[in-house]
């Protein structure tokens, strides 16, 4: 079996209350625990950005439920690649809700997260790779 390492960006349709993430956190990592897949999600007033690892078959059947969730539109795959190992071991599914205090501490991040559009991602695969791995030592949730 193989590892691959799946990343996407998407939009809420929806009001994205702590409550809610909380709620959506709860499940997925539920899931997730059953499938062995491990992760990181990044949340910025309405856009996602998750990281999903595990076996291929398992990460690209999640990521297919994903796209067709009503709550979410306009869902690119930034990258697709296979991993010799997993970089968000620790968890079913990380999360950092990110805001204006945190990025004024992130040197390069500022400019990059302001305004965050999926499009924007698409072009800029490793800089998406970047930010997740800058945020995988600061989980809350």
């Amino acid at each position: 079996m193989s590892l691959i390492c799946l990343v996407y960006v998407s939009l809420a349709n929806q009001s994205m209350s702590d409550e809610h993430l909380k709620d959506m956190l709860k499940k997925a990592r539920a899931n997730n625990e059953k499938h062995d897949i491990t992760g990181m999600l990044l949340f910025r007033d309405g856009f996602f950005m998750q990281a999903l690892e595990g076996e291929e078959d398992l990460v690209v059947a999640l990521f297919n439920k994903i796209a067709q969730d009503s709550r979410h539109r306009d869902v690119m795959l930034v990258y697709k690649k296979p991993i010799k190992e997993r970089s968000f071991s620790q968890w079913t599914m990380g999360f950092n809700k990110i805001d204006n205090e945190t990025l004024d501490c992130m040197d390069g991040f500022c400019d990059f997260m302001q305004k965050p559009t999926p499009e924007f991602f698409m072009e800029r695969a490793s800089e998406a790779e970047a930010l997740l791995n800058e945020f995988k030592h600061q989980i809350f949730l």
